[in-house]
């Protein structure tokens, strides 16, 4: 199941040579990184420990940093239908939540992305990501969902998030 046909695609998704908060350490790599504002976010991936970093503030300085094992995100991969191509991911922290996505427009050729982030179920912020090239944007969240699935995470639904096998 594990297919990597968006690889050429998402090399369209790097847009410049350096992530926005470049902190992602040396066994890392950033899956999602952009500028919010004034602010950066950025997700990496530690395949070999099944785990992934969050970081929202200033760029070397964030104000929340967050380390999760992949079953302790909800990872929602895009369905494979549809106009646009996107990806999701959850990651909580006791009521908090924070929602990294980007989706990227077939047929107007434009990609977006954002945060947002929830309390308790309701919406307390969207951030948008500045996705003009300058920001150093990073949509590579298909990385981290292949990742899961290498570490045994499916779905018997494609409108369900990843979760740990079997599955049907």
């Amino acid at each position: 199941m594990s297919y990597n046909f968006l690889t050429p695609l998402i090399a369209v998704f790097v847009c410049a040579a350096s992530p926005a908060l470049a902190v992602c350490a040396g066994n890392q790599e950033a899956v999602f990184s952009c500028s919010v504002g004034s602010k950066a976010v950025e997700l990496c991936l530690t395949p070999d420990e099944s785990r992934v970093t969050y970081r929202f503030g200033a760029a070397g300085a964030p104000e929340i940093e967050l380390t999760r094992d992949f079953d302790e995100i909800a990872m929602l991969p895009w369905s494979g239908i549809g106009r646009s191509i996107w990806d999701r991911v959850t990651v909580d922290n006791q009521e908090f939540s924070y929602t990294l996505s980007w989706s990227y427009d077939k047929i107007d050729q434009e990609m977006s992305g954002g945060l947002e982030v929830a309390r308790a179920g309701g919406v307390l912020a969207t951030l948008v990501c500045d996705v003009s090239g300058e920001a150093g944007t990073v949509f590579e969240l298909d990385t981290l969902n292949f990742a899961m699935q290498d570490a045994g995470f499916c779905r018997s639904d494609t409108a369900q998030p990843l979760r740990a096998g079997p599955c049907e």
